[in-house]
């Protein structure tokens, strides 16, 4: 049972008291009321996933760029990822990603109002990652990078049958049914 008003830190023994609720903390374990101790994963934000789309014909169709062979999950058709730098913010690093992966400039940003997660096992973490959307003209050229063999344009379907994880698929079918609509709703996540 869990009493009211505790933060996350009064839950187990020998634990350091916080100065006020919403503090955070290092917790590298944790027990239950039995006393046992088990280990916890770390929970991260490190890294932002960017989808690019683009509205051709009054349709929306995103960007997938198909990974190179010998790449981390070669021949894959992924949206951009990348990790978070020193000194960025999410929004900073997703627009770099976006500059270094294609080129582009986007016309639009928002806000996806997602969060995926990844478990990673490497890092024995859960990794959180904030999703944002690039609106690009829909002639821009595309700039592939290193990573990339090349790319297309596909519509919510052909590009959720592309994408590999769950997350993925719904990230493209969010952005397409709350931003890609237009709108008042589509403007509360415009960032700019």
């Amino acid at each position: 049972m869990i009493r009211q008003g505790l933060t996350w830190g009064e839950f187990g023994p020998g634990v350091v008291p916080s100065d006020r609720a919403g503090d955070s903390k290092t917790v590298s374990s944790a027990s239950d009321v039995s006393g046992r101790s088990f280990a916890l994963p770390s929970l991260i934000s490190d890294a932002v996933d960017a989808y690019v789309f683009r509205r051709l014909n009054a349709r929306l169709q995103f960007l997938l760029m198909q990974r190179r062979a010998d790449a981390p999950l070669g021949s894959s058709w992924q949206a951009i990822h990348a990790r978070v730098g020193p000194e960025e913010t999410a929004i900073i690093a997703a627009e770099r990603a976006l500059t270094e992966s294609t080129g582009l400039v986007a016309r639009t940003i928002y806000s996806a109002d997602y969060v995926n997660q990844i478990f990673d096992h490497a890092r024995d973490a859960v990794v959180l990652i904030p999703v944002f959307a690039f609106e690009v003209e829909a002639q821009s050229g595309i700039a592939p990078g290193p990573d990339f063999l090349g790319y297309e344009w596909c519509e919510r379907e052909e590009a959720t049958a592309r994408l590999l994880w769950a997350g993925q698929r719904w990230s493209v079918r969010h952005i397409d049914d709350v931003i890609g609509a237009g709108g008042p709703a589509a403007e509360f996540y415009r960032i700019r």
